[in-house]
Formats: structure tokens, sequence, C-alpha cells
């Protein structure tokens, strides 16, 4: 039988391993390091993985509370994780659903085609999944927010609230910075970052940049690029058609969408509400969750009124 400093040695060698190898992903692979820190989160804080056949292989979500059903849609080449900071509150009155969009995390497909169809099946597979004959909320960052609009336009009789943040949903006029968020360089990478976070936030580190550089080409965006966007996933000149309410949220420090982009959105929709958030960006409920929550809280009780004509 081993002796107890045996014992201790190999406790050490053990635990030192994991800190190398901690440390190495950290430095080497910080990106995906991080995302599982996220989703570490997420099972401490009670969240029950499941999965669901999708279009193209299984969807992976999470879920956690009771009640009404509210959907959490991320941003391209994100995760479910991306939302942990943010949650906790609302599961106590609500049953939390949060996604790995197609393509997206742990959900299929893992390489090779990818398409906006796919992603769309995949949140009509969760909803019916989650909430079968009943109305929800939908919350969707970035490309999420395209989804969750286009969504709410095909199955009105489905979403009681859409909450946008930061989400697509109409073509630009412009006035969005041209960045490049599939960066080859440092000096692109570093305009990416730039472009989607607050310059009150702290500058990403060079070995972030080159994790970015790293992983772009094969990246759920790059993949979805290369996929031609059908026409009727386009909401140019049908968001007064859009009977949904909708509150927008926005990181007011956004390049990528602009405040006058979501001012446009929010003129041209027939029930929406648009609150800013100062010091933020792209993907507020990462990079200021306290300053978004309360707004989130309050879009989550009030539904914005009809305009009146």
């Amino acid at each position: 039988m081993p002796t107890k400093r045996a014992v201790i040695l190999l406790i050490a060698l053990g635990v030192l391993a994991v800190a190398v190898s901690l440390v190495w992903s950290l430095l080497f692979r910080p990106l995906a390091a991080f995302e599982a820190i996220e989703r570490g989160r997420l099972r401490w804080e009670g969240f029950e993985r499941r999965e669901l056949a999708g279009p193209r292989g299984t969807l992976v979500y999470w879920r956690a509370g009771s009640g009404p059903v509210v959907v959490f849609l991320h941003g391209a080449n994100d995760q479910a994780g991306a939302w942990v900071r943010v949650v906790r509150p609302i599961v106590a009155r609500a049953r939390v659903v949060l996604g790995d969009l197609a393509g997206h995390g742990d959900s299929a497909p893992a390489d090779g085609p990818l398409s906006v169809t796919d992603l769309m099946a995949g949140v009509e597979a969760l909803v019916a999944a989650e909430a079968p004959g009943s109305r929800v909320t939908l919350v969707g960052n970035s490309l999420g927010g395209w989804l969750a609009l286009v969504y709410a336009d095909r199955h009105p009789e489905r979403v009681a609230h859409v909450v946008l943040v930061n989400g697509a949903a109409i073509r630009g006029d412009g006035t969005e910075a041209t960045v490049n968020l599939l960066p080859k360089t440092r000096e692109e990478a570093r305009q990416a970052f730039d472009a989607v976070m607050s310059p009150s936030s702290p500058r990403v580190p060079s070995f972030v940049l080159d994790d970015l550089i790293r992983r772009a080409p094969a990246s759920p965006l790059a993949r979805l690029l290369a996929a031609p966007v059908p026409e009727e996933y386009a909401l140019d000149r049908r968001l007064d058609g859009i009977r949904t309410p909708v509150t927008l949220l926005w990181g007011a420090d956004d390049q990528v969408l602009p405040m006058s982009y979501a001012k446009r959105i929010a003129a041209e929709l027939p029930s929406a509400r648009l609150a800013v958030l100062e010091r933020c960006g792209h993907v507020p409920q990462r990079e200021c969750p306290d300053r978004f929550l309360p707004h989130l809280e309050r879009a989550l009780r009030e539904s914005p009124a009809s305009r009146t004509p």
C-alpha cells in the first residue's frame, strides 16, 4: 500500500496538473476556457442541461425555474452561458430557457455548412418543446434578437413580448462601423473588440486577440456568412406589421449597431420602447450586467403599449 507521503505527493501532482492545464487553457485557448467557466456557472446556479432533436442534429439548452416561459437567444459565435450573470433573479418568477443556437455551443452541427434557416428551425423546435401551446417572451442579443423578431413575425400567436438587446433587425444605413468580425490580424481583432465594447471597459489582452484570430475561420459566424440569407428573413419595411410588443435594450457605445440603428427600429415598430444603457456595448448582459439587469427586469414586468396612430 502507498505510504501517506506518497498519497500526498500524488494529490499534489494531480492538483499541479490541473493548475497547469488551466493556465495553458487561459493563455492559449482563453475563449473556450471563458465559455467553460460560464457553463459551469449555469450548473452552479441550478440550471439543468437538456437536449432535444433539432433539424440538423441534437440541440442543447439549459433551463431552471417555473412559471411563464422566457427564452434567451445569444448572438453569433456565442453560447447560452452568455446570460449567466443576469438570469438568477428571473428564475425566481419564470421558467428560464437558455438555448445554444444550432451550430453554437454544444448544439449540432459542429462543423460544415450553417444557415439562418438552421438557426430559425432550432428556435422553433426549442419553443415547441418548452412551451407547447403557450406564449413565451423572447430575449435576444444581436443575431438572437433578429431570430426573435423573425419568430414573432412568423408566429405572433406564440409570442407575448420580444426584448431586443442590441439586436439586428434591418439593413444598415451606412452609419455603422465597418469592422471585420472575422479578423486575420491583431489590429483587425483589436478593432473588432473596440467596435463591440465600451471604451470604459478594460482593454482585451493580446492573447485573447490571438485566440479570436485562431477561431475565426471555422467559427459559426464564418459558416453563417458563407451561406446566402433568404429574402424571407429580411424585416426591412415589414417591422410595422409586427404587433408583438418589443422592448429595445441598447448599449449606447455599440458601434456595430449604433444608437441611430436602434432608433430606426423603434420608430418603425408599432409597439416599442427603447432603453439606453450608458457605458455598455454590443453585449451588455456580459459587459455591464449590473446596469443591464434592472432594465431587463422592468422589460419582463412591463410590455410597451401600442403606439397611437
